[in-house]
């Protein structure tokens, strides 16, 4: 018998033989010689990946961050005490004038005289003479309040006699200061006195005419120190100007002539 020579379809035929199962892999397995690729499935958009911040531990941060927060809660605290001291202030205040209901002192021209008002010629033709003189002021301090008191310091008092061009001072003195209790009235003498004064002729024509007639104008300043009293104590001590007069003689004859009160140079307070 023939035997039938292996074809090329039988060939094909024996090499597809059926081959071993293939193994499954455990969980968690990894081919350490072919790593899985991790590479994203092709049609998909690249992002890329945000490099992590290196974390430092707190030692390691910056001297200036620690100054900047320590500089913070200063002035922070700062802050803070300052709102609280004027808020406790105003309360203070508040309850100040709440309870004794501070008002202003009342002061007045009340008088003004002259007892000798003379000029005795210079030399011939030189256009000058000399004033000699004595008056006598006197301001009134009144006290509206009830609970508080006033001190004065010692006053330096200045008389001016005239207006505009032809003003004279009639001299200065000082003044001893004195306490005026709740709701008093306080009568203050002013003495002054002027000896061989040079002023010119045309001043000594007008101050002569105006003095006949009482049109002379009169001005009394002053500058003393003004505090409140509770009590004993002695508070809130302040620089004041007393301005007063700017009337004439004749004004004055009938009644007394207010006075402006001006603190730190640039608050006017009429009495």
């Amino acid at each position: 018998m023939e035997q039938k020579r292996p074809t090329t379809a039988d060939e094909e035929m024996a090499s597809e033989k059926p081959l071993k199962p293939a193994l499954q892999k455990p969980p968690g397995f990894r081919d350490q010689e072919n790593p899985p690729s991790s590479a994203p499935p092709s049609g998909t958009a690249t992002l890329p990946r945000r490099r992590p911040r290196p974390i430092h531990p707190s030692s390691q941060y910056p001297e200036k961050k620690r100054r900047c927060s320590i500089c913070r809660v200063f002035c922070c605290c700062v802050c803070i005490l300052v709102a609280v001291i004027l808020l406790l202030l105003i309360i203070a205040v508040a309850v100040f004038f709440l309870w004794y209901s501070p008002k202003l002192p009342v002061v007045r021209l009340a008088s003004f005289k002259i007892s000798n008002f003379n000029f005795s010629e210079g030399k011939s033709d030189d256009g000058w003479s000399f004033l000699t003189a004595d008056a006598t002021a006197m301001l009134d301090f009144r006290n509206p309040n009830g609970k508080l008191g006033y001190y004065y310091g010692d006053t330096d008092v200045a008389v001016i006699l005239g207006e505009k061009d032809f003003e004279t001072n009639l001299g200065t003195t000082k003044v001893k200061g004195f306490v005026e209790k709740p709701g008093n009235r306080t009568a203050v003498i002013i003495p002054t006195r002027v000896r061989k004064r040079q002023v010119d002729n045309p001043t000594v024509k007008r101050l002569r005419a105006e003095l006949k007639s009482k049109a002379l104008l009169v001005k009394v300043t002053a500058k003393t120190k003004v505090g409140l009293a509770v009590g004993s104590r002695r508070i809130v001590t302040v620089g004041v100007s007393i301005k007063c007069g700017g009337v004439r003689l004749q004004t004055l004859d009938t009644q007394m002539a207010k006075c402006t009160i001006k603190m730190l140079k640039w608050i006017k307070l009429r009495s």
